[in-house]
């Protein structure tokens, strides 16, 4: 019998029901994460299954374990919700930061740690500003392999707590960019070279001041966000009130009008 083990071997085994359930929840995930499943949709099983091609039995465990962690929502009768993006979501993503990421100044990084988050934070800071869509996605993807990096010296539990909070925090960041409000990208030399030089004070500090830059920019971007959305309504309202107007007026007119042959 072929041993499947074996570097002579020409096949691979399919996939297990351990490793589909997987691919279902990294794969949603990130559909979620990438507003590719817009904030505030409405989804079911059969219809991620068709569009992702997925099993059902995946879906359904990937779709429970989002909603543990806050993606998503289950509505009755309606199906799963795709959380929406807004004010009561920044500020819980900005609490959890808040009390979790100062703790990585505490990362005691290495020689080759420092060489490579220096050439992440170089790669993120060529790519800022620029206005190609690939430069965008280059700073974002460099940005978060700096916080991944950082977050491997956590401890395992802190840090999947962190994958969570960030993964909400892009989500945030995406939507802004496909709204038209892009924000900058974090800034994380000064926390890197602090981390670096083993100055936890430094690299504390760095790292609340980045938070909080965040903060004013999401803030910003939500809010032009939705006055974008309430211009249309605005306008669509005062439509309306023009024509009951005019057709009052009409109406008036026409009163008149035969008031005036009656006589």
């Amino acid at each position: 019998m072929l041993d499947a083990s074996s570097p002579f071997a020409s096949f691979q085994a399919p996939p297990g029901p351990a490793s589909l359930i997987d691919l279902a929840a990294r794969r949603l995930r990130q559909a979620i994460v990438s507003c590719e499943l817009a904030p505030g949709d409405f989804v079911n099983e059969a219809s991620l299954s068709e569009r992702f091609g997925l099993g059902r039995a995946g879906v359904r465990v990937a779709l429970t374990a989002l909603a543990a962690a806050g993606f998503i929502a289950r509505h009755a009768r309606q199906g799963w919700r795709i959380a929406p993006v807004g004010g009561a979501l920044a500020e819980a993503v900005l609490d959890a930061r808040r009390r979790l990421e100062p703790s990585l100044a505490e990362a005691r990084l290495s020689a080759a740690d420092g060489a490579a988050l220096r050439q992440l934070c170089e790669m993120a800071a060529s790519a800022e500003g620029r206005p190609e869509h690939a430069a965008l996605a280059v700073a974002r993807a460099a940005d978060r392999q700096i916080r991944n990096r950082l977050a491997a010296h956590a401890g395992p539990i802190a840090a999947r707590w962190l994958d969570d909070v960030w993964d909400h925090a892009d989500r945030i960041t995406r939507s802004l960019d496909l709204a038209g409000h892009s924000i900058a990208g974090a800034a994380w030399a000064p926390a890197i070279e602090a981390l670096v030089a083993r100055d936890r004070s430094a690299a504390a500090s760095a790292i609340r001041g980045e938070i909080e830059r965040f903060a004013v920019a999401v803030a910003r971007g939500l809010m032009a966000t939705e006055a974008r959305r309430s211009k249309p309504l605005m306008r669509s309202a005062r439509r309306r009130r023009g024509k009951k107007g005019g057709a009052m007026t009409a109406s008036a007119s026409g009163s008149s009008h035969l008031q005036e042959k009656q006589r």
